[in-house]
């Protein structure tokens, strides 16, 4: 018997959402002229940071719906 057998599902996801939410917080203390480095302006929706966030939440919902 394998050992990922024997672990609720419901665990698992809860597990890789804690992995997801550890992701976006690295993601948010990236310092924001790094993430703008190159950016030919510097307005909001060009920061990086913010895309980074919207895309792990759909991969949350994505992956709890699914």
């Amino acid at each position: 018997m394998n050992l990922f057998d024997r672990i609720p599902i419901f665990s698992a996801k809860i597990i890789i959402a804690f992995f997801y939410l550890i992701l976006a917080v690295w993601v948010l203390r990236r310092p924001r002229n790094f993430v703008m480095e190159g950016a030919p302006t510097k307005r909001n929706w060009r920061d990086l940071r913010i895309w980074a966030l919207v895309l792990i939440g759909i991969q949350v919902v994505l992956y709890f719906i699914f």
